[in-house]
């Protein structure tokens, strides 16, 4: 097996990024435009708090971790692992958001978590990690 580069590195995870973007928006899709909010069966007030909870450590693990990488010279390894950790961060909170409205009726915390969603991942973007 080929030995890869950081160029290739960096577009595979790009890939994946653009991949698993995908599952998170048509995910939200299904559950926005499948929703039957007569069967809500989750307090609205106690789903926002748990979502802005979610939000708030999602926020701010992805601001610690891109603090970290500007802080000292890492390899690629690293910085891989850093484009994971970012990613699992951003793609839980949306995903809590989503199931969320599921569960409530209510569209706010999805239509927040997309957004929080993608601010996240125009702001913390694989190459940035890859170790170019």
């Amino acid at each position: 097996m080929p030995r890869q580069t950081p160029d290739t590195g960096s577009q595979a995870l790009t890939v994946i990024y653009a991949a698993l973007a995908m599952g998170v928006f048509f995910f939200a899709a299904v559950v926005l435009f499948v929703l039957d909010p007569q069967e809500a069966s989750v307090d609205p007030g106690l789903m926002k708090i748990i979502w802005f909870a979610s939000a708030i450590v999602a926020t701010l693990g992805a601001g610690i971790v891109r603090g970290r990488m500007a802080g000292g010279a890492a390899g690629p390894d690293a910085s891989r692992t850093a484009a994971i950790v970012v990613w699992a961060l951003a793609e839980g909170q949306a995903l809590v958001g989503i199931v969320g409205t599921m569960l409530t009726g209510d569209r706010v915390t999805a239509y927040a978590s997309l957004a929080l969603f993608v601010w996240l991942w125009m702001r913390y973007p694989p190459a940035k990690f890859a170790g170019d």
